[in-house]
């Protein structure tokens, strides 16, 4: 894949239907994901000296330092005092595959005589 491609998605109407669609879509995208990392990594392992020119992208792979506080280092009465927090609410959906039902050999199959016209 070397160019970007849109995706014009027909959503479906029924809460089941978007269920499935949204269940195959995350799928995609975790084996999209698997792969990107290990694109990442062989770039990053490649140790390139500038950017990398493919046809249609190109790749900088840069360093950085990022710091982060820690709570645990901090006094109890600003741990504990709510002036020093903030609250966010977020929506999550979840989405995780169904077992499939077991079909066994036979069962649910219906006997029936095929009748044909002969000409």
């Amino acid at each position: 894949m070397s160019r970007v491609e849109s995706f014009p998605p027909v959503l479906p109407t029924q809460p089941t239907a978007l269920a499935d669609a949204l269940g195959a879509i995350r799928a995609q995208m975790a084996a999209l994901k698997t792969c990107e990392e290990a694109l990442r990594a062989a770039l990053i392992a490649a140790r390139p000296t500038g950017p990398v020119e493919g046809a249609a992208f190109t790749v900088t792979v840069c360093h950085s330092t990022r710091r982060s506080l820690d709570p645990t280092r901090l006094p109890a009465y600003i741990r504990d005092d709510p002036a020093f927090w903030r609250e966010n609410v977020s929506v999550s959906v979840e989405t995780t595959p169904r077992a499939r039902p077991q079909i066994v050999e036979g069962e649910g199959e219906e006997d029936f005589e095929v009748i044909e016209r002969f000409s």
